[in-house]
């Protein structure tokens, strides 16, 4: 963004999280003069205007400087000129540069375009026209491109601040990266448009049977609007001599089958039966448990008819041959003739046009079997054999043409007997499924990697609004009993102001509920820092971690009396900072719950890949490391096993064992956080003993 330079009367020359300094003048009649000030500036002008000491405003400053640096979202401001006053660091990031402080006006992007491409002048950015027209401005994206040319969509939200005379003094602006956000909703209107322009009815149900979505192409095959058929049930196009048929799909689905080309009939909304070729494929969760399934529903009514045509004619000697070969060309399809005492083919031009092969080749069963991909030889000629008996043949293969280029077919055909029973010739069609094997294979990743997405989507919000409640139960709660502990001391100081002695006890009552209190909310904040992605994963000594943990509790073991054990410890890929607290935490518990000499034995054991198998949410093809630490404690029942990892949950009473309920839940989010495990076992008065699996690199 180009810069304009501002009046030496009005330059204030700032950078990063330097606080700009607080207006001086003071009008006549007493009031301060605000205009061309910055947000910052009216934060530290209202500070200056009380009561509060230099030191005070001084600390208000620094608290607010650390507030908009602490902002993981770009956060600038301007003053009445459009003059960028100061910054944070994520903008400097979005960014890519840092602005020159009272130099770069409106915005520090490098360049900046409308979300049409063309370039956007400087004054008239969203800022500009926030502070030029006086109003907040929203919903007007742009794109801002950094110096080593990445662009990035924006949100901005310019806000101006306005002095006590109503006149506009600077502007504050947020920027919101949306570049994500956008990317997906135009890959998702990509994936719209390959289901809704796709000649197959795509449609997708629950496991009851309730249709989730309903194409184009269904409205055109069957006849009902998505808005009729979505929440409504399946068999609504069943015909009702078929309806066995969902159930035993439904069965076959929730093992995990996939069932290609069921050929059926289903029925319109007019009454009309088609013919329909169904592959339905389940829908798994990121569990692997099947939720519903996914179906692609062929119109092959036409299909159908031109083989019983093909059939009819046969069985009238061929009187009707032409027409036949007129309607299966329509239809794209190549025919074949097998004389089965011969073993030779007479073969149509799609056939050959199809398989790739001359009119001079004399075509065979034998050159057919050759053709075929190894994979599929064994079960197409079980296909062959099993059709003359039954009469039909039906199956798809792959075939691996003279130039190496692979193919997909769809064979049908019907067997032709003498008056014996003996089969002596078999005729059929062959279609070219290669562009629909693909375009199904692509929608199917698609529709499992997006299924994928809202389950991981769904789990994280479950997981976000499960803290969010045990956080609203601590503040209505845990937070709220010391609270009213020391209301009531305070009214019985009040009663018994004359006893001295009296009060002391309830001063002390007081002050001992406040500590509580303190210590409480410390531990809830640790709990809500303690994020996956505030620490790298580096090389970490556990043998390390452990002698810093020991070195912290040693004056506690000192006075325990305590003996802390170990054997040598491996080095992993994992964040320092939070492996100490977990060491921390699972030593201080077995120093803390013990009624004699504490005795803590720490031992590992490195893991295969195998070994950890039965772990369904660890990663299977690493190596883990297995710590376990044991003490010889109070113990606990082996049901509150798994309750003792969430958060404000207690199994002492805290006036026997002092404790707020976090700190195994602080152990259990580190954990997490590695990708590990943590499981405990105790019996009451046999001490505890922890087991945490953790992988070795990342």
């Amino acid at each position: 963004m180009k810069s304009k330079e501002m009046p030496q009367s009005e330059r204030i020359k700032r950078k990063g999280t330097n606080t700009p300094p607080i207006p001086q003048s003071i009008s006549e009649n007493g009031s301060h003069t605000v205009a061309n000030t910055s947000f910052e500036q009216i934060h530290n002008f209202i500070a200056f205007s009380s009561t509060n000491t230099a030191a005070d405003i001084k600390e208000i400053e620094f608290r607010y400087q650390q507030l908009i640096q602490g902002l993981p979202v770009a956060v600038y401001t301007c003053d009445a000129n459009g003059y960028i006053l100061t910054y944070n660091q994520a903008a400097a990031e979005l960014w890519g540069r840092e602005p020159e402080i009272g130099k770069d006006a409106w915005c520090g992007s490098w360049k900046t375009y409308t979300t049409e491409g063309a370039p956007l002048p400087p004054d008239q950015c969203p800022m500009a026209i926030a502070l030029k027209e006086g109003k907040e401005v929203y919903d007007r994206e742009i794109i801002v491109e950094r110096p080593d040319g990445i662009k990035r969509t924006i949100m901005p939200h310019p806000k101006p601040f306005f002095n006590a005379a109503g006149k506009v003094i600077g502007a504050v602006n947020m920027l919101v990266d949306i570049t994500d956000r956008k990317n997906i909703e135009e890959r998702n209107g990509h994936f719209a448009a390959i289901i809704q322009s796709s000649d197959d009815a795509i449609i997708s149900k629950t496991l009851d049977g309730v249709i989730t979505s309903w194409n184009n192409s269904a409205e055109r095959i069957f006849g009902y609007t998505a808005q009729e058929m979505i929440g409504a049930q399946i068999t609504r196009i069943i015909p009702s001599d078929r309806l066995d048929e969902e159930t035993s799909i439904l069965k076959r689905l929730e093992k995990g089958e996939r069932i290609d080309h069921f050929e059926t009939k289903r029925v319109t909304k007019d009454g009309r039966l088609l013919d329909i070729s169904l592959s339905i494929s389940p829908v798994k969760n990121s569990k692997g448990i099947v939720i519903g399934a996914s179906k692609i529903a062929r119109d092959i009514t036409a299909q159908k008819k031109a083989e019983q045509r093909l059939r009819e004619s046969e069985e009238r000697i061929r009187e009707s041959e032409e027409r036949l070969r007129l309607a299966v060309e329509i239809s794209e399809l190549g025919t074949w003739d097998l004389d089965l005492t011969t073993g030779l083919t007479t073969t149509s031009p799609e056939h050959r046009k199809i398989l790739g092969y001359s009119k001079k080749d004399q075509w065979s069963r034998m050159l057919f079997m050759e053709m075929l991909h190894p994979a599929d030889r064994p079960w197409v000629e079980k296909a062959f054999q099993t059709a003359l008996i039954t009469g039909n043949i039906s199956y798809e293969a792959r075939i691996i043409r003279k130039n190496n280029s692979e193919r997909w077919i769809r064979v049908n055909g019907t067997t032709m007997y003498d008056k014996k029973h003996v089969p002596v010739r078999m005729l059929g069609t062959v279609l070219d499924i290669t562009e629909q094997k693909k375009a199904k294979e692509e929608l199917e990743k698609m529709v499992l990697a997006r299924t994928s997405e809202l389950q991981t989507s769904n789990a994280e919000l479950e997981k976000s609004n499960h803290e969010l409640e045990q956080f609203a139960y601590i503040a209505s709660h845990d937070l709220q009993e010391p609270l009213r502990k020391i209301q009531t001391f305070a009214d019985l100081v009040k009663e018994h102001l004359h006893d001295s002695e009296i009060t002391e006890k309830y001063f002390n009552k007081i002050y001992s509920s406040a500590k509580r209190m303190s210590k409480l909310i410390n531990d809830v904040l640790n709990y809500s820092r303690l994020t996956k992605t505030g620490e790298q994963f580096v090389n970490t000594d556990l043998n390390k971690v452990l002698k810093e943990v020991l070195s912290d509790f040693e004056l506690l073991i000192e006075q325990k009396q305590a003996v802390v054990t170990h054997t040598d410890l491996p080095t992993i890929k994992g964040m320092p900072l939070q492996l100490h607290q977990l060491f921390s935490n699972l030593i201080s518990n077995s120093l803390k719950f013990s009624e004699s000499k504490p005795e803590i034995s720490i031992t590992a054991q490195i893991l295969s890949p195998e070994e950890v198998q039965d772990y369904a949410h660890l990663k299977m093809d690493t190596a883990y490391v297995q710590l376990v630490f044991k003490d010889n404690g109070i113990g606990f029942e082996q049901q509150y096993a798994e309750q003792i990892f969430i958060i404000f949950q207690r199994l002492n009473n805290m006036r026997s064992y002092s404790g707020t309920g976090i700190g195994l839940a602080l152990c259990k989010k580190i954990v997490d956080h590695h990708d590990g495990n943590i499981t405990a076992k105790s019996e009451p008065g046999q001490g505890a003993t922890f087991t945490i699996l953790l992988p070795l690199t990342r």
